[in-house]
């Protein structure tokens, strides 16, 4: 029963996971087509499809260790009345820990750069993605795959007082 609830439990982490690093993939994807047609003569059309592939791989590097090491223990381990598990509270903390794992791998934020599509940037717009969507998702499945916590599920048994 215990093993059950686990899988369960993880299996919920990996959707949430999943959800999170395909809605990165989205945003490769759509900023290739911007700059597609943005400028069409310095864009390869071939990129569209190489593009989202290489970050994927490239993505799984940090996303993987990051769902074993931080997303699976938290996942089992905060009760469900936690108001961390309220979806605003748990998407604010995904989206800064993304940026935040990206920042200290990195070093730092990208210096001076302002252009919404340049190369540096999009590492950490790609954390925020993966770790807002992720915990919105972990957040708003989790009655679905996380079961009550032992208090709220025990049944009483009745009292005979006679």
């Amino acid at each position: 029963m215990v093993a059950r609830g686990i899988a369960k439990q993880i299996l919920g982490t990996i959707v949430a996971v999943l959800a999170g690093w395909l809605a990165a993939l989205l945003y490769v994807e759509l900023s290739g087509v911007v700059q597609l047609l943005q400028q069409p003569h310095y864009i390869v059309p071939e990129a569209l499809f190489v593009g989202p592939i290489t970050a994927g791989v490239f993505m799984a590097y940090f996303i993987i260790p990051v769902w074993l090491f931080v997303l699976i223990p938290l996942y089992l381990f905060v009760p469900p009345s936690s108001p961390l598990w309220r979806w605003p509270i748990c998407t604010a903390c995904g989206t800064l820990a993304g940026i935040t794992i990206i920042a200290f791998t990195l070093g730092d934020l990208p210096p001076g750069s302002t252009k919404i599509f340049s190369a540096a940037w999009d590492f950490y717009i790609m954390a925020a993605i993966v770790g807002g969507i992720s915990c919105l998702i972990a957040a708003r499945t989790r009655d679905r795959f996380k079961q009550p916590s032992n208090q709220a599920t025990q049944r009483t048994a009745p009292r005979s007082d006679a």
